[in-house]
């Protein structure tokens, strides 16, 4: 069955007056799953929360960017003291971090940029690769979608010099809900997969109220939708197409859909791979999204519950992702390609574009 689950369950959500009522019990918050060795957080008063998960002596300084660190101001974490605040003087703007202990210099800023009507909105900098390089801050961002930002998060979203949007929803999607976002930016169409497709709503809103909880699959449901995404070839290709593009305009970009976690998900998994991050890191920062989307989709999930009398069980799995989900899309490309590397021969990424790619996004 083809249907769009993300417009389903916004459909759900804002259902009122429904003829039942099921229980609703709020599930416990997800863990961060992403290995960092320094947390970043942007506290309630705009400044900076720095906690250290490891050993070792780290001096952190600060700047307006990766490119403008004060190298004059220092603070300081160690396994004595692993947390420190860090004032920002200018609470529109975001601070940028560099971490240095030794001979090992880190990146840092914080990973969610926290906008007012949007969620699920990260910055994909600061994960290691295979070869102990990090991606660069400030150059590749992931998120749910963003039809509806308020003028803060238009003003704040400038800030983050955005110049390509890439929306991977259906035609759909965007017609019920077109993009908000600043004036220059690049605006690009590149659907993935045929979740998207119209059709089927109400017959799958009646499968998902009516099915059975003990025995609803939606890791099945899930996986099929992994497969479909590995056969969007022709968007891959012209997403890395964009990514390889030397000219300047094209980049920092976002790429997003409407939950940010399905296929924008396996979009960032296939770009980090790209650049040899290994697939367990992908995998965490995969997971992320269940972390993130947290308050998000329990609140959904309620509604469900509540208004539309729908069980618990059969939608929170849907809301958030599981690793297998991915694993199955890779595991789908090894059978179809025999290899990940192959399948980026077939969307036009050979060594010298890898190459490149690893020279424009890491450090």
């Amino acid at each position: 069955m083809t249907f769009n689950l993300h417009k389903t369950i916004s459909l759900i959500a804002a259902a009122i007056l429904a003829n039942s009522c099921a229980d609703y019990e709020k599930a416990e918050q997800p863990v961060y799953t992403l290995n960092e060795t320094i947390l970043v957080n942007r506290l309630d008063n705009n400044n900076y929360q720095l906690i250290l998960n490891s050993k070792g002596n780290w001096s952190i300084y600060k700047g307006a960017n990766a490119n403008a660190i004060q190298w004059n101001e220092v603070a300081s974490l160690n396994e004595a003291n692993n947390t420190a605040e860090i004032k920002n003087e200018s609470p529109t703007k975001r601070l940028f971090f560099a971490a240095v202990n030794g001979a090992d210099t880190l990146y840092l800023s914080e990973r969610e940029i926290n906008l007012e009507k949007a969620y699920n909105f990260r910055d994909m900098g600061g994960i290691k690769t295979a070869d102990g390089k990090q991606t660069k801050w400030g150059m590749l961002f992931r998120s749910g979608e963003i039809a509806e930002l308020s003028e803060a998060d238009l003003a704040y979203m400038k800030t983050l010099n955005i110049k390509t949007i890439l929306d991977l929803r259906s035609d759909q999607e965007i017609e019920d809900k077109p993009d908000t976002y600043p004036s220059q930016v690049n605006w690009k169409h590149l659907p993935i997969g045929d979740m998207g497709k119209n059709g089927k709503m109400e017959e799958m809103m009646k499968v998902l109220k009516e099915a059975d909880p003990e025995t609803f699959d939606s890791s099945k449901l899930m996986e099929e939708a992994s497969i479909q995404f590995v056969g969007s070839t022709e968007q891959f290709k012209k997403m890395f197409a964009d990514l390889l593009n030397e000219d300047e305009v094209q980049t920092p970009l976002l790429f997003h859909c409407t939950a940010g976690k399905d296929r924008t998900g396996f979009s960032s998994a296939f770009i980090l791979r790209a650049l040899g991050v290994d697939q367990e890191t992908i995998i965490n920062e995969y997971l992320l999204s269940n972390y993130f989307r947290f308050e998000h989709n329990e609140d959904m999930v309620k509604k469900a519950a509540r208004y539309y009398g729908m069980d618990q069980r059969i939608l929170r799995p849907l809301m958030g992702v599981k690793a297998e989900w991915l694993k199955k899309g890779f595991n789908e490309i090894d059978t179809q390609y025999g290899s990940f590397d192959n399948y980026l021969m077939a969307i036009g990424v050979d060594s010298t574009a890898k190459a490149k790619l690893k020279t424009k996004f890491l450090y």
